[in-house]
């Protein structure tokens, strides 16, 4: 005859899983929007330094088509001076599209012709147009 020892546990019972599942449940809805809140500033700040590059790249592109249209070396007076209307001409191409259409997407406010703003959601990044020297950097204050 087998003898039945109650006293062996042989897995969890019903209130256990059930405490455990809340917990966890009540971990995920703590950290979950932290996570997602860093992923979206990370997204953000691709979009910036894509955008950075791009508009550096068309300012090279425009000063390089001056040079090769026999003009001298020069650069925008605005980074939206040239094509206002965001299309590409005989004599500036894709200036509208790459420029214009970085500096004017979402998260980015134009202060004047030389000072840009990225909102990054967690801070604001301000950005200086040097129209001498074509370059859109970075910078702690515009002028």
């Amino acid at each position: 005859m087998k003898h039945h020892d109650k006293s062996k546990q042989l897995g969890f019972s019903l209130i256990e899983l059930l405490l455990v599942i809340s917990l966890l449940g009540i971990l995920a809805a703590t950290a979950l929007p932290k996570f997602f809140s860093g992923m979206d500033v990370k997204a953000r700040e691709n979009v910036r330094s894509t955008v950075v590059s791009s508009v550096n790249t068309g300012l090279t592109l425009y000063s390089a088509n001056e040079i090769a249209n026999g003009r001298t070396e020069s650069y925008p007076s605005a980074l939206d001076a040239v094509a206002t209307n965001g299309t590409s001409s005989m004599s500036v191409p894709f200036f509208g599209t790459v420029i214009k259409g970085g500096v004017t997407s979402d998260g980015w406010t134009k202060k004047s012709d030389t000072c840009y703003e990225f909102d990054l959601g967690s801070s604001v990044e301000k950005f200086q147009y040097d129209t001498s020297g074509g370059l859109f950097t970075l910078v702690s204050s515009c002028s």
